[in-house]
């Protein structure tokens, strides 16, 4: 019976050659590919082997943390545009607020943890809690230096725009929005974004988010940014529509609704 040391030695050996997926270490080590992931996932758990949570094809990528850019490489091949667009903005940014993103984007980065964590913080500029982006391999003093950077740099600014900014007043919604929203049983509509309402329904008056979209067709990405709004208010959403197609949602659950109205 082959020692466990000598099969460990194998992985170990396959792994300086670089980043690996279970069919090429189960090649190395002349095992069947569960074996050698239970044998693999076993030394991962203990810190000495690092593995990504998003697979490659049926794999998680398994590497040393000396080839951690590569492994990341690799698994870019298998990200959408939209996702690439957000992990080239955070290694580009290296550090960034929650705030300056879309919903959609706040959405994807939950699906994008071997790129980039979370972390909430103190924003200086506001003195309230903030969540912040940060790209994977930071560690928390680099973030909190970046983030101090950032805010020394944002001050003079801040202050300058404070200086000039006057009083806000809130628009009405508009009417046809406003009719819209009652006679589909959204009530007391407050308007978070252009289109995007946070509203009361049902008897229970539960706080939902509703999005009026006119347009011919629902896609995927409508769908992706409604959930964004669902992630960030933790609530249901409903999108108020007068398309003639829709995309399938089943993939969302009921946390987005889509209702057929006249807008």
């Amino acid at each position: 019976m082959e020692d466990i040391n000598e099969i460990y030695d194998k992985i170990i050996g396959k792994l300086n050659e670089g980043p690996s997926l279970i069919l090429e270490i189960a090649e190395r080590i002349e095992k069947d590919t569960l074996q050698t992931q239970t044998i693999v996932d076993y030394f991962a758990a203990k810190g000495e082997i690092k593995k990504t949570s998003r697979k490659f094809g049926s794999s998680p990528i398994y590497f040393f943390e000396k080839d951690r850019e590569k492994a990341l490489n690799l698994l870019m091949q298998t990200l959408n545009n939209q996702e690439k667009a957000l992990v080239n903005k955070i290694r580009e940014k290296k550090v960034i607020n929650m705030e300056s993103l879309s919903s959609a984007e706040r959405y994807i980065s939950q699906n994008l943890t071997d790129f980039m964590k979370k972390v909430s913080a103190q924003d200086n500029q506001t003195g309230q809690k903030a969540d912040y982006l940060y790209e994977q391999g930071l560690s928390l003093d680099e973030v909190k230096s970046v983030i101090n950077a950032k805010d020394e740099k944002s001050k003079p600014v801040q202050r300058e725009m404070n200086a000039k900014k006057p009083k806000e007043s809130k628009e009405p919604i508009k009417q046809e929005f406003s009719e819209t929203l009652i006679k589909n049983g959204f009530d007391e509509p407050k308007e978070i974004e252009k289109g995007v309402f946070l509203c009361l329904y049902g008897r229970h008056k539960i706080k939902v988010i509703v999005q009026i979209l006119n347009k011919k067709s629902i896609v995927k990405k409508d769908f992706i940014n409604a959930m964004g709004y669902s992630t960030v208010y933790k609530t249901i959403v409903f999108i108020l529509t007068n398309a003639e197609k829709v995309a399938g949602n089943k993939s969302f659950g009921n946390m987005v609704n889509v209702i057929k109205t006249e807008i």
